[in-house]
Order: structure tokens, then sequence, then C-alpha cells
């Protein structure tokens, strides 16, 4: 089994949208069991995957991962990291192994709880740290037999459940758009993501940059593509601003083809994932 973290410092980037890609292509298309665990209180891939119907279900049965965590942070009735997650989510047909843990906006107060009673207790912010590493991973580890992949849709920023995601990983990716800001912002946190996987003795070589929204109309874009290429190991995948990928995170009722879901960008999502499985040993 591959853990996989992917963030970015900036909120729209297309981070949700390249979990949900890579999820489905490698399921779909490659017979690969994976795991998304939504760490982002916004809820974006456990909306695209599930569809608002059975996020509010599992929302109403306490199958979170906020409910999850509070197990430990208020004392709730304990239950196994299995029984939190949903089975099979995506709408294509075929039903591919997608199963999902959602994320709700209540996750947000879970990480503020955490700290207010670790605290409380005497901990320092590092042993909040650790602990909470220690719980990810033991979840994550309890279910390893089950999965090939598991990938974690991080929050943008850098909050505990994060650091602790990235912590366990093997591989982070990093999608970002292709513009000053975005490139200077990777910087600086690929210093803070090594920090966080250097007990695992990972390096810089296993975090890798994906370009996404690129449109080749605007000059600036061009111009970006070749300052990330030359400063990061990027993806030789560049996703396009499409408009077939931004209505595949619409949910949909009727089960449909990959090729139906994703339309014009089904090669371009294909291509990503055969780059994925390749750098992350998956094949």
């Amino acid at each position: 089994m591959r853990v996989v973290s992917v963030v970015n410092m900036k909120g729209g980037v297309g981070k949700s949208t390249s979990v949900c890609m890579l999820a489905e292509a490698l399921a779909s298309q490659g017979g690969m069991r994976v795991l998304v665990v939504d760490l982002d209180p916004q809820s974006n891939a456990s909306m695209m995957l599930a569809g608002l119907d059975q996020w509010s279900r599992l929302r109403e049965t306490d199958r979170t991962l906020d409910a999850f965590f509070n197990q430990f942070v208020h004392g709730t009735e304990p239950r196994r990291f299995h029984e939190f997650i949903a089975p099979r989510v995506t709408d294509l047909m075929d039903e591919p192994q997608v199963d999902l843990v959602v994320a709700t906006p209540e996750f947000r107060y879970v990480e503020r709880d955490a700290l207010d009673k670790f605290i409380r207790q005497g901990f320092l912010i590092n042993a909040v740290q650790d602990r909470l590493a220690r719980l990810t991973s033991s979840a994550i580890a309890s279910v390893e037999s089950r999965y090939d992949l598991v990938l974690f849709d991080c929050p943008p920023g850098i909050s505990l459940f994060a650091e602790a995601a990235i912590s366990m990983s093997e591989h982070v990716i990093i999608p970002t758009i292709p513009d000053y800001v975005s490139r200077l912002g990777i910087f600086a946190f690929r210093k803070r993501a090594v920090r966080a996987m250097e007990k695992r003795r990972f390096t810089e070589d296993s975090i890798f940059t994906l370009i996404t929204k690129f449109d080749r109309n605007i000059m600036l874009h061009e111009s970006e593509v070749q300052s990330l290429q030359a400063s990061f190991a990027t993806f030789n995948t560049i996703i396009p601003q499409n408009e077939n990928i931004a209505r595949a995170g619409e949910w949909s009722d009727i089960p449909r083809s990959f090729e139906q879901k994703y339309g014009d960008a089904s090669a371009i999502v294909r291509a990503l994932a055969a780059e994925f499985s390749e750098k992350i040993g998956l094949v």
C-alpha cells in the first residue's frame, strides 16, 4: 500500500479535483483499491465522490472523520476506523473501488478541541502533533490489507492533521496553478513538508508538483510552466483549464462511463494516473 498526501498552502488550485481524478482513474482504469481520506472541512472531495445525499447520510449517522477523531478527544463510544469508511462511492459504472472517509465542516473544530484538551493536560504542541500522527497512522494501518493506495486530501495551509498526513506519506503531490505567487509559495511549503517527512527519511525527491488549470491563451502561464519545471520535480502531464474536468465534479445519479464523465479530458486524466503510478511505485 502506498500513502500519498495531496496538499498546497493555497486554495483554488485544483487539489480536491486532482485527488478525485487520480482515485477514479486508478480504480476504474487500473483496477486499484483506493481509499480517499478527506481532511478538508470544505468537504469538496467528499461531495464530488459521494454526492450530497450520500454525504448527508454519512454525516447524520456519524460516519465521518470528525466523528472518528472525537472518540479520542471527547471520549465518545469507541468504533473502529473501518466503520467510518464509505465503500465504492464513485458514480462511475461498474463501481470501481474508490472508498472514502468524508469530512464535514465540523472537522475544523476537532483540531481546536484536541489542542485545548491535550495542552490542558500538559502536552506541548509537538506532542499533540505526534499523538494525532500516531492515531492517524494506526487508523490507516488497520485497513492496510484492503487498499493499494491511500490518498489524503489535505486542507489549504498547514494544520495538525495535514502535517500528520504528510508525516506518514511516502510521497507528497502539490497541485498548483502556473503563476508567480503560487511558485514562490511552493519553495516554503516544500521545506515544511520535508521536515514533516524527515522522521521516515524521505527527502525532496518524494515531492512532486502538478501543474493545473493551465490556459495556453495566457502568456504568463507559458512562462510560469517553464519556471516551475526548472525549479521543481513536476509531472510531465499538465492539467488544462477544461470545462469537462470542472463538470466531472458534479455528482450524477445515473452511473456513467469514465469517458462520459471526463469527456475530452479522459486521455489527460488517464495520462496523469499512469505517470502518478510510475512516480510513486505502483507499477
